[in-house]
């Protein structure tokens, strides 16, 4: 063998074993590339869907798909992730997956429609998905039965049942406050008053009268006559205070922002002091805004799913108070043996 050919061979060899050795170096980067590289389950949109379309519609072209971590997992990312594409791999899957990242694509969907289009391929995120009241122009007016009103008042945290009032609920309004009554008793003591404000027969005196109460200063040496209507007048305290239910099965419409078109709140938790719009008739909101104005109010909360028995109040209410007068008769008459005189 000549030299020329041992060097050719020679040079074959270290090109041979050079290309080896290249081969090697780069299989072992890519080895340690893929190495590095971490998929992860995911969805994916397999063809358009439009805007306001359901969750439930939308489901069939929603399937799962793999996508790097890296793209996935991030601060704040809303992206569904279901965890690392092999849990069975051994690895730790906190390591790999996406722990922080939702995971439940049913619960996402379900209620809720597409706020904009997903085109085919885009990975699904939660923030795709919104109530579809979002879309509703609803006023709360489209909402209230034709011939009532929807009236709001703000009760005390605990006038409004502790904050548990939600609308569709029914409640009780009472109203409380303390009315003076001294320019009354001062009518009731007056004879020539009374006569105008009671009638006649509260005028004049019994013929066999008790001793409750004298009327005028007798100088005559006759003795003077009691006045019973005084007597009782005598009695009465300066104020009277009342709790009255005033209005009883009255549907709520609305607590603060919380609606029957944008329901916000499960019930089960108290909202604290809101505005509770109620749906009466006219005439309900007149003595609504009336205890408003002039009374405490307070609610109490009625049981959902019972018949509704109404009942009458014994209380005394502004509006009313010839009640008073009423029974202040019967006890006069009383006193008289039956008689008005």
């Amino acid at each position: 063998m000549g030299r020329r050919t041992i060097v050719l061979v020679i040079a074959i060899a270290l090109a041979a074993v050079s290309a080896f050795a290249v081969w090697r170096y780069l299989t072992t980067v890519e080895s340690d590339i893929r190495a590095d590289i971490a998929e992860v389950q995911v969805y994916r949109a397999t063809e358009l869907i439009a805007a306001k379309t359901t969750g439930e519609e939308s489901q069939p072209f929603i399937e799962p798909a793999l996508a790097l971590r890296e793209n996935i997992v991030f601060e704040g990312s809303t992206i569904i992730c279901t965890g690392p594409k092999d849990e069975n791999a051994g690895e730790d899957p906190n390591a790999f997956g996406c722990p922080e990242n939702p995971r439940d694509l049913t619960s996402t969907l379900a209620g809720r429609v597409a706020a904009g289009p997903i085109s085919a391929g885009q990975v699904i995120t939660t923030d795709q998905w919104v109530e579809v009241t979002v879309f509703e122009d609803i006023s709360l007016s489209e909402e209230i039965a034709q011939g009532k009103v929807a009236i709001g008042i703000r009760p005390e945290d605990v006038g409004a049942a502790g904050g548990f009032i939600r609308p569709g609920d029914r409640v009780n309004l009472m109203a409380s406050a303390s009315v003076p009554i001294n320019s009354f008793l001062q009518v009731l003591e007056d004879p020539e008053l009374r006569a105008i404000v009671l009638g006649e027969d509260f005028q004049s005196a019994p013929a066999s009268p008790p001793s409750s109460a004298i009327v005028g200063d007798d100088t005559s040496g006759e003795p003077a006559e009691a006045d019973p209507v005084a007597g009782l007048a005598a009695t009465f305290p300066t104020e009277l205070d009342f709790t009255q239910t005033i209005l009883q099965d009255v549907e709520v419409l609305a607590v603060g922002a919380d609606t029957p078109p944008n329901r916000t709140g499960s019930g089960l938790t108290p909202v604290g002091s809101q505005i509770i719009v109620l749906e009466v008739t006219p005439q309900q909101a007149e003595q609504i805004e009336f205890a408003r104005q002039y009374t405490t109010v307070a609610m109490a909360l009625l049981p959902a799913d019972v018949p509704y028995t109404p009942f009458d109040s014994a209380g005394v209410i502004v509006d009313d108070l010839f009640t008073l007068i009423d029974r202040i008769q019967a006890q006069v008459e009383a006193a008289l043996g039956g008689t008005g005189n």
